[in-house]
């Protein structure tokens, strides 16, 4: 009951972003994605929160109450960076199916994630788009990412296309680094993120081209200076041997510049070779922090999936892909409750609480019956099984916590009674 009970305490602090009948609703929609069993639509969370209300006001909650996501957002990014003293920003995109044709924001896109025949296939996805913002956090064991933020992306109009989604949510956050995916290596995403301050670590893509920097000419030249120096080859970068977590890696680093970005760059290569009879492989990433650490580089890097299968969790256990709205401000809000949804979960787990500090993986699968699996760390599904059973029994308690013993029932049974299998025979 002591993660009940911090809960509430968590959402006690979004008090003064709701008016009471508001700040009711929203209670019911976070322990309704955490109790929720069935694929989490406004139906199965109305049933899972035990909400007092009727149910014409979940939908009422998103479409028309008084109240804003990003203001959630914003004050669940300054809760968590209390918290934790070390933490960066992921940023990424995920998609979600639909079938049905009057929600807001549909449209088409390609699919090459399967092949037939060994060929790859493209189909075109009917369905929404989501530009979501992580915070990855290092706490007394490990790195947690907590999903904190999500946009709709619609990029038929100017307001919700990708570039706007991503502006809008560096523009609301406090300055730090963001860890991007290769996909998002482009000069305009670069130049954005920079003007609010903050610094960028990303994979360079296999095409991507770095310079060194320009040598100063020993005499005076006509024209701008040079910006770019001579084409980096990094096959001939002198590569160290680096431990990094009990693991070995070669290693070459160098301050470059490339036309994707308007500052200098810290270059980082991994190179590895899988058989001596096969070329280098080379793994790059850069970064605009020059101060940076190339082991933490590294780190960062490395968690970045997390965010991954934070969107695999969201989706599995919160209902992230399976609202029923059909208006862009409900399906923004909707989603955002998921991921709010999400991260107290995990919050409450790793926050440093004395309660918390005594949960472990052979607690929570003692208590849940699981014998069968014992994994290294506490993941996702066995915190919301873990959290599921504890609002079940104090549900069950609330409902007959008075009346229930047995002064109250009446029984009459005698000894000669007919019973139907009595009969029967």
């Amino acid at each position: 009951m002591d993660l009940l009970f911090c809960l509430e305490s968590i959402l006690s602090d979004f008090r003064h972003l709701f008016n009471q009948q508001n700040f009711a609703l929203f209670q019911a929609f976070i322990f309704g994605f955490i109790a929720n069993r069935g694929n989490g639509t406004l139906t199965e969370l109305y049933q899972s929160s035990a909400s007092q209300t009727k149910y014409w006001s979940f939908p009422k909650f998103l479409s028309r109450g008084k109240w804003s996501a990003d203001a959630v957002s914003a004050l669940l990014i300054r809760r968590i960076q209390h918290l934790f003293m070390e933490w960066v920003y992921v940023y990424d995109e995920t998609k979600a199916l639909k079938t049905g044709k009057t929600q807001w924001g549909l449209h088409f896109f390609r699919n090459c994630g399967y092949q037939k025949h060994r060929v790859n296939q493209s189909k075109f996805h009917y369905g929404h788009e989501f530009g979501a913002l992580g915070l990855l956090c290092q706490t007394a064991t490990r790195w947690h990412l907590f999903p904190v933020w999500v946009k709709l992306i619609v990029p038929q109009t100017l307001r919700d296309k990708s570039q706007a989604v991503l502006k809008r949510i560096c523009s609301k956050i406090p300055p730090g680094l963001i860890i991007f995916d290769r996909g998002f290596a482009r000069r305009k995403v670069f130049t954005m993120a920079r003007s609010f301050g903050h610094h960028i670590l990303c994979r360079a893509k296999s095409n991507a081209v770095f310079y060194r920097l320009p040598k100063p000419p020993k005499h005076r030249q006509r024209g701008r200076p040079r910006k770019y120096g001579d084409r980096l080859d990094i096959r001939r970068l002198r590569y160290n041997d680096t431990d990094i977590d009990t693991k070995s890696y070669s290693i070459a680093s160098k301050i470059v510049r490339t036309r994707m970005c308007d500052a200098d760059v810290r270059l980082v290569i991994i190179r590895k070779r899988p058989k001596v009879s096969k070329p280098y492989r080379y793994f790059c990433v850069f970064t605009t922090d020059l101060t940076l650490e190339i082991p933490k580089i590294i780190k960062h890097y490395q968690h970045r999936w997390q965010i991954e299968t934070a969107f695999r969790d969201a989706k599995e256990h919160f209902g992230f892909d399976t609202y029923r709205t059909k208006s862009r401000k409900s399906i923004n809000r909707f989603v955002q409750l998921s991921f709010v949804a999400a991260s107290l979960t995990k919050l409450v787990f790793t926050s440093g609480d004395a309660p918390q500090k005594e949960i472990s993986v052979e607690k929570v699968c003692q208590h849940l019956g699981i014998h069968w699996y014992r994994p290294r760390k506490l993941t996702q599904g066995l915190r919301v099984a873990y959290l599921r059973s504890q609002i079940a029994v104090s549900t069950f308690s609330a409902k007959f916590k008075e009346k229930t013993n047995s002064q109250n029932i009446n029984v009459r049974f005698q000894d000669d009674t007919a019973l139907p299998f009595d009969k029967a025979a």
